[in-house]
């Protein structure tokens, strides 16, 4: 009976499972594409888009002072558009992860005493004594 349990529980989970895909050997893919579905015979559009890709890969990590000194024209310019986009992206998601720290852990206001309480209960009767005094004598006055 227990043997009966354990296999049906079986055959019931592996019908929820997804089956492996069959990897079939007759299919072939395309002469004309190679990895990644680039061309084999590269135009030069590509191949100058590879080139910008490759210098940009070079001067993207340099320091401004650094930029300054080697870059100069359309290559600065797109270096500081793009460092300047960087630091106020990292200034605001700083600014961001201050204000979720400082509702994550609210300042904590230390609990009263017995005796602040008591003192703090004295001073509204009294406050509420005072406001009636002069109410009466308002009233007395007229």
């Amino acid at each position: 009976m227990r043997v009966f349990l354990l296999l049906s529980l079986a055959a019931a989970a592996s019908a929820f499972g997804v089956s492996r895909p069959t990897i079939s050997t007759t299919t072939t893919r395309s002469t004309s594409t190679s990895v990644y579905g680039m061309p084999e015979e590269r135009t030069q559009v590509s191949l100058d888009n590879e080139a910008k890709a490759n210098r940009w890969k070079e001067i993207r990590l340099l320091s401004d002072e650094e930029a300054e000194a080697q870059l100069s024209g359309e290559e600065l310019e797109a270096f500081q558009t793009y460092h300047g986009e960087i630091k106020d992206d990292i200034q605001k998601m700083t600014e961001i992860a201050t204000m979720m720290l400082k509702s994550l852990e609210p300042p904590r206001v230390k609990a009263k005493g017995k005796k602040q309480r008591k003192r703090d209960a004295w001073a509204k009767k009294s406050a509420i004594a005072e406001v009636r005094a002069k109410a009466a004598a308002g009233k007395a006055a007229v």
